[in-house]
C-alpha cells in the first residue's frame, strides 16, 4: 500500500505567514503605546516581527511545499522546517539585540507572541490541506 501523497499551496502558506506577522506587529505596535511603553519598544516589536516575518518566507522557499511528497514526509519536513525556521530567527534576533541595541524584554516577548500567531496561521492552513486530501480520498474510494 502506497502513502498518499499532497502538495501544500506555496500561496496558502506564504499568506498565512504574512497575515499571522503583520497581525502580530499590529497588535504588538498598539498595545506597547496604549500600554505607555513608548516609540522604541513599538519599533522593537515590529522588527522583530519583520525578522521573523523575513526568515519564515526564505524557509518556505526552501522547503518547497508545492513538491508533491508523502504525507509521513510532509510532516515530519515541516516539524524539522519549523524547527530550523525558530532557530534562524533566534540568531536574526539576537543580531537586532546586538548590532541595533534594542532592549532583551520587547525582542523576546514580541518574539514569542509573533512565533505563537504563526504556528496557529500555519496549523490551520496545514490542517485544510490534509482535510481536503481526506476528503478527496474518501469521495474516490
Amino acid at each position: 500500500m502506497n502513502s498518499p501523497e499532497i502538495r501544500l499551496s506555496f500561496r496558502a502558506i506564504a499568506t498565512a505567514q504574512c497575515v499571522a506577522t503583520i497581525l502580530a506587529a499590529t497588535l504588538w505596535w498598539c498595545g506597547a503605546f496604549l500600554g505607555g511603553f513608548g516609540m522604541a519598544v513599538a519599533v522593537t516589536g515590529a522588527a522583530e516581527s519583520g525578522v521573523l516575518l523575513v526568515t519564515s518566507l526564505i524557509v518556505l522557499v526552501l522547503f518547497s511545499p508545492e513538491k508533491k511528497r508523502p504525507i509521513a514526509t510532509v510532516a515530519t519536513l515541516w516539524s524539522a522546517t519549523s524547527f530550523m525556521r525558530f532557530i534562524v530567527a533566534l540568531i536574526g534576533s539576537t543580531l537586532l539585540y546586538y548590532v541595533a541595541q534594542f532592549g532583551l524584554r520587547p525582542l523576546m516577548f514580541s518574539f514569542l507572541l509573533t512565533a505563537v500567531f504563526l504556528l496557529i496561521a500555519e496549523t490551520k492552513v496545514l490542517s485544510n490541506s490534509l482535510s481536503e486530501l481526506c476528503n478527496t480520498t474518501n469521495d474516490n474510494e
